[in-house]
Protein backbone atom coordinates (compact mmCIF):
# COMPACT_ATOMS: atom_id res chain seq x y z
CA UNK A 1 0.00 0.00 0.00
CA UNK A 2 1.47 3.38 -0.99
CA UNK A 3 0.75 5.81 1.83
CA UNK A 4 2.56 9.17 1.88
CA UNK A 5 4.38 9.31 5.19
CA UNK A 6 4.92 13.05 5.50
CA UNK A 7 2.89 13.39 8.70
CA UNK A 8 3.28 9.83 9.98
CA UNK A 9 6.77 10.46 11.32
CA UNK A 10 6.24 13.50 13.53
CA UNK A 11 2.61 14.60 13.21
CA UNK A 12 3.50 17.74 11.24
CA UNK A 13 1.66 18.28 7.95
CA UNK A 14 3.72 17.55 4.87
CA UNK A 15 4.00 20.03 2.00
CA UNK A 16 1.45 17.89 0.11
CA UNK A 17 -1.28 18.63 2.68
CA UNK A 18 -1.04 15.19 4.26
CA UNK A 19 -1.69 16.34 7.83
CA UNK A 20 -4.20 14.54 10.01
CA UNK A 21 -7.14 16.78 9.01
CA UNK A 22 -6.77 16.36 5.23
CA UNK A 23 -6.01 12.66 5.73
CA UNK A 24 -9.25 12.22 7.69
CA UNK A 25 -11.32 13.94 5.01
CA UNK A 26 -9.58 12.03 2.20
CA UNK A 27 -10.40 8.82 4.09
CA UNK A 28 -14.07 9.80 4.44
CA UNK A 29 -14.35 10.82 0.77
CA UNK A 30 -12.68 7.62 -0.37
CA UNK A 31 -15.00 5.31 1.56
CA UNK A 32 -18.20 7.26 1.00
CA UNK A 33 -17.63 7.12 -2.76
CA UNK A 34 -17.07 3.38 -2.66
CA UNK A 35 -19.89 2.60 -0.25
CA UNK A 36 -22.51 4.61 -2.13
CA UNK A 37 -21.24 4.15 -5.69
CA UNK A 38 -23.08 1.72 -7.99
CA UNK A 39 -19.99 -0.35 -8.67
CA UNK A 40 -17.98 0.27 -5.51
CA UNK A 41 -16.86 -2.89 -3.77
CA UNK A 42 -19.80 -4.84 -5.16
CA UNK A 43 -22.34 -2.89 -3.10
CA UNK A 44 -25.71 -2.06 -4.62
CA UNK A 45 -26.45 1.67 -4.18
CA UNK A 46 -30.03 1.09 -2.97
CA UNK A 47 -28.85 -1.59 -0.54
CA UNK A 48 -26.20 0.79 0.80
CA UNK A 49 -28.85 3.47 1.36
CA UNK A 50 -31.07 0.94 3.13
CA UNK A 51 -28.19 0.04 5.45
CA UNK A 52 -27.43 3.71 6.03
CA UNK A 53 -30.98 4.65 7.05
CA UNK A 54 -31.63 1.41 8.96
CA UNK A 55 -28.50 2.00 11.05
CA UNK A 56 -29.65 5.56 11.73
CA UNK A 57 -33.05 4.34 12.95
CA UNK A 58 -31.40 1.64 15.08
CA UNK A 59 -29.06 4.21 16.63
CA UNK A 60 -31.89 6.64 17.41
CA UNK A 61 -34.90 4.42 18.15
CA UNK A 62 -34.21 3.75 21.82
CA UNK A 63 -37.18 2.17 23.62
CA UNK A 64 -39.82 4.27 21.84
CA UNK A 65 -38.82 4.45 18.17
CA UNK A 66 -37.17 7.20 16.14
CA UNK A 67 -38.76 10.22 14.49
CA UNK A 68 -38.04 11.27 10.92
CA UNK A 69 -36.34 14.39 12.28
CA UNK A 70 -34.06 12.30 14.51
CA UNK A 71 -33.11 10.11 11.55
CA UNK A 72 -32.45 13.17 9.38
CA UNK A 73 -30.24 14.57 12.13
CA UNK A 74 -28.36 11.28 12.47
CA UNK A 75 -27.75 11.16 8.71
CA UNK A 76 -26.90 14.85 8.42
CA UNK A 77 -29.51 15.43 5.70
CA UNK A 78 -32.79 17.34 5.44
CA UNK A 79 -36.13 15.87 6.51
CA UNK A 80 -37.39 15.34 2.95
CA UNK A 81 -34.27 13.37 1.99
CA UNK A 82 -34.59 11.26 5.14
CA UNK A 83 -38.28 10.67 4.39
CA UNK A 84 -37.45 9.29 0.94
CA UNK A 85 -34.79 6.95 2.34
CA UNK A 86 -37.15 5.84 5.12
CA UNK A 87 -39.98 5.19 2.66
CA UNK A 88 -37.73 3.00 0.50
CA UNK A 89 -36.41 1.01 3.48
CA UNK A 90 -39.95 0.61 4.86
CA UNK A 91 -41.23 -0.57 1.46
CA UNK A 92 -38.48 -3.20 1.46
CA UNK A 93 -39.44 -4.35 4.95
CA UNK A 94 -36.39 -3.06 6.86
CA UNK A 95 -38.27 -0.41 8.85
CA UNK A 96 -41.77 -0.18 10.25
CA UNK A 97 -43.82 2.87 11.21
CA UNK A 98 -45.75 2.58 14.47
CA UNK A 99 -47.80 4.79 16.74
CA UNK A 100 -45.56 6.35 19.36
CA UNK A 101 -46.04 4.73 22.78
CA UNK A 102 -45.42 8.16 24.32
CA UNK A 103 -47.82 10.13 22.06
CA UNK A 104 -50.43 8.34 19.93
CA UNK A 105 -50.60 11.37 17.59
CA UNK A 106 -47.00 10.70 16.48
CA UNK A 107 -45.59 7.94 14.29
CA UNK A 108 -42.16 6.52 15.00
CA UNK A 109 -39.80 4.22 13.15
CA UNK A 110 -38.44 0.91 14.35
CA UNK A 111 -36.12 -1.64 12.77
CA UNK A 112 -37.83 -4.87 11.74
CA UNK A 113 -36.35 -8.36 11.93
CA UNK A 114 -35.56 -8.03 8.19
CA UNK A 115 -33.77 -4.79 8.99
CA UNK A 116 -31.74 -6.45 11.74
CA UNK A 117 -30.78 -9.19 9.27
CA UNK A 118 -29.79 -6.54 6.71
CA UNK A 119 -27.50 -4.96 9.31
CA UNK A 120 -26.01 -8.31 10.36
CA UNK A 121 -25.17 -9.03 6.71
CA UNK A 122 -23.80 -5.53 6.12
CA UNK A 123 -21.68 -5.64 9.27
CA UNK A 124 -20.25 -9.04 8.31
CA UNK A 125 -19.31 -7.58 4.91
CA UNK A 126 -17.79 -4.50 6.60
CA UNK A 127 -15.74 -6.76 8.89
CA UNK A 128 -14.47 -8.72 5.89
CA UNK A 129 -13.43 -5.53 4.07
CA UNK A 130 -11.57 -4.33 7.17
CA UNK A 131 -9.92 -7.74 7.62
CA UNK A 132 -8.82 -7.78 3.97
CA UNK A 133 -7.38 -4.26 4.17
CA UNK A 134 -5.42 -5.02 7.32
CA UNK A 135 -4.55 -8.66 6.59
CA UNK A 136 -0.80 -8.03 6.54
CA UNK A 137 -0.81 -5.71 9.58
CA UNK A 138 0.35 -6.80 13.03
CA UNK A 139 -2.60 -7.62 15.31
CA UNK A 140 -1.66 -4.84 17.73
CA UNK A 141 -1.87 -2.26 14.90
CA UNK A 142 -5.30 -3.53 13.84
CA UNK A 143 -6.55 -3.33 17.44
CA UNK A 144 -5.03 0.14 17.83
CA UNK A 145 -6.65 1.43 14.63
CA UNK A 146 -10.00 0.07 15.79
CA UNK A 147 -9.57 1.68 19.22
CA UNK A 148 -8.64 5.03 17.68
CA UNK A 149 -11.55 4.94 15.21
CA UNK A 150 -13.97 4.31 18.11
CA UNK A 151 -12.38 7.20 20.00
CA UNK A 152 -12.78 9.47 16.97
CA UNK A 153 -16.45 8.51 16.58
CA UNK A 154 -17.12 9.17 20.29
CA UNK A 155 -15.41 12.56 20.03
CA UNK A 156 -17.52 13.47 17.01
CA UNK A 157 -20.75 12.48 18.79
CA UNK A 158 -19.73 14.52 21.84
CA UNK A 159 -18.96 17.56 19.63
CA UNK A 160 -22.39 17.27 17.96
CA UNK A 161 -24.13 17.34 21.36
CA UNK A 162 -22.43 20.58 22.41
Amino acid sequence: MNIPVGSLNDGAPSPEGDGPGPTLFRFVRHWSRRWLSPSGLGVDRDNARDVWVTEAVRDRQGAHGASVNEVADELGIDQSGASRLIAQAADRGFLRKEDSPADARRRVLVVTEEGRELLRTAHAWQESVFADLTADWPDRDVRELHRLMRLLVRAQHAAERR
